[in-house]
């Protein structure tokens, strides 16, 4: 007897499936296929963002550190956290990833393989909001201080203090969060399991999307477990 294979089942050509069964098949075939982002290609993709938001990103929070001192009033700071913040939730809502994600084919999705809303997305990025708070206040501790624009982004790296010390906690938790994505079977950060995300690769978001009408859930234990390190 010829026998055929379809999700990791076994089928007989010559056994007859109904719609359901045939249906139920394919739902296991695609549920079975799906691939998250390892460790180490996610740190090829923190790199990518670094070379093209980092860069940018640095030099205007220069200038909004100096131009800060200079009216004395945080404000310039904040406005660069709210817009810092602002585009990686926009970037993780509309297209399901910063551009080292996009371009290294992989997507920031929910459950069942949609982008996330600006509630989850945010909380995604809720350490990196409480970085902000703290680099702020910092910055008012050295307007306080009256320290100069040459100094203040040197007081605000070096000065220990209540916040540099909170700082420095979430900048820890940050390190060890991502490490998590390494020991965990679907690759998930702490940011994810709080957000309820999942990132993986753009073929398994294709698949998903091309096949809405099946109720693919990644929470289930049993999908087949593949990585990309690619």
């Amino acid at each position: 007897m010829k026998n055929i294979i379809l999700g990791g089942e076994v089928l007989s050509n010559f056994a007859p499936k109904t719609k359901e069964e045939e249906m139920m098949a394919y739902e296991n075939q695609v549920q079975n296929d799906i691939q998250y982002i390892a460790f180490w290609k996610r740190v090829q993709m923190h790199l990518l963002d670094f070379l093209i938001i980092g860069i940018p990103a640095v030099l205007l929070y220069r200038f909004s550190l100096s131009t800060s001192i200079k009216i004395n009033s945080v404000f310039p700071l904040i406005i660069y956290w709210l817009l810092f913040c602002a585009y990686y939730v926009f970037m993780t809502v509309k297209f399901g990833g910063t551009p080292g994600k996009l371009l290294s084919k992989a997507r920031i999705v929910d459950k069942n393989g949609r982008f996330l809303h600006i509630g989850t997305a945010s909380i995604r990025y809720l350490l990196t909001f409480l970085y902000a708070i703290i680099m702020v206040l910092k910055l008012k501790e050295g307007i306080d201080l009256k320290v100069s624009s040459n100094d203040i982004n040197h007081f605000i790296s070096t000065h220990e203090g209540y916040f540099s010390s909170i700082g420095n906690f979430i900048g820890i938790i940050t390190f060890v969060e991502c490490l998590i994505a390494a020991f965990n079977n679907k690759k998930r950060t702490l940011h994810d399991l709080a957000a309820g995300s999942y990132v993986i690769s753009h073929d398994t978001f294709k698949r998903m999307k091309e096949n809405a009408e099946i109720r693919i859930d990644l929470t289930r234990e049993d999908t087949f477990i593949s990585t990309q390190n690619d």
